[in-house]
């Protein structure tokens, strides 16, 4: 079972890694104003992912007297998906900081690949765009995983 999830995993990444290459023409086409208002929604929709793993977070704190939950932190398995779900928070925070920090970068600041014969320019913000693509390929992944994991827990509460 591990070794198919690992190559599961695997696949997953090359797949984003995959997607983030493709998306390239696409990105080199755009400007700095056009890349912040894809930059302004996703930061506010990891924010709010972030929120409901926060509130889930709260809750099986606040059920510690529940017999499920003392269970769960007697077997060991609360501590793993607390700390599951903290990582999906830290992995949706770069998410939301990598979409920011687009919002702040103007159309000025550009780059040409070195020991390239071509002259053209990229913006950095294009950089970090493809980037943030790929954490949001990543944490969404993450996610889904660490949100099914707490919705069959709260099925038995």
């Amino acid at each position: 079972m591990s070794t198919l999830k690992n190559t599961i995993n695997i696949l997953y990444l090359v797949l984003s890694i995959a997607l983030c290459i493709a998306s390239w023409p696409l990105v080199t086409k755009m400007s700095a104003a056009q890349m912040q208002p894809i930059a302004s929604a996703i930061s506010t929709f990891s924010g709010i992912l972030f929120g409901f793993v926060m509130a889930s977070v709260t809750l099986i704190a606040s059920a510690k007297d529940n017999t499920l939950i003392k269970n769960l932190a007697k077997t060991g398995y609360l501590k793993k998906l607390a700390e599951r779900m903290h990582s999906t928070m830290g992995w949706l925070l770069g998410v939301c900081f990598a979409f920011i920090v687009i919002l702040f970068f103007p159309d000025s600041l550009k780059f040409k690949i070195p020991f390239s014969s071509s002259s053209t320019e990229y913006l950095y913000s294009q950089i970090v765009l493809e980037l943030g693509i790929f954490l949001l390929l990543i944490t969404f992944k993450k996610f889904y995983h660490t949100w099914k994991e707490f919705k069959e827990i709260t099925k038995l509460m």
